[in-house]
């Protein structure tokens, strides 16, 4: 019985912290190469996601790059996929859609 909580607990608390990592779609669509990062911060979400597809990041210096789920629904075909946002100091320099 204990162990059915706890992992009911487990998994509410799984999808939640999912849900805060998740990057809508239209404001994904909504990104250009070139923005500001303060314009883009308006549209992400509170949190990354832990998930992050194998792919090469693009290198180069002052590149980093975050990651934000698709959805938070484990059941969706989109489950693990991320969106790649890179920025060159506070600039955007790509965004791509990763799947694992």
């Amino acid at each position: 019985m204990t162990g059915a909580v706890l992992s009911g607990a487990l998994m509410g608390w799984e999808t939640v912290s999912a849900s805060r990592s998740v990057l809508d779609p239209r404001d994904y669509a909504r990104l250009r190469v070139g923005q500001d990062r303060s314009e883009v911060e308006q549209v992400l979400p509170d949190r990354q996601t832990m998930a992050r597809p194998s792919a090469t990041e693009p290198k180069g210096r002052d590149i980093t790059c975050e990651y934000y789920a698709m959805t938070a629904d484990r059941f969706d075909d989109r489950s693990g996929n991320a969106y790649r946002l890179c920025f060159r100091t506070d600039t955007l320099v790509s965004v791509d859609a990763l799947t694992p």
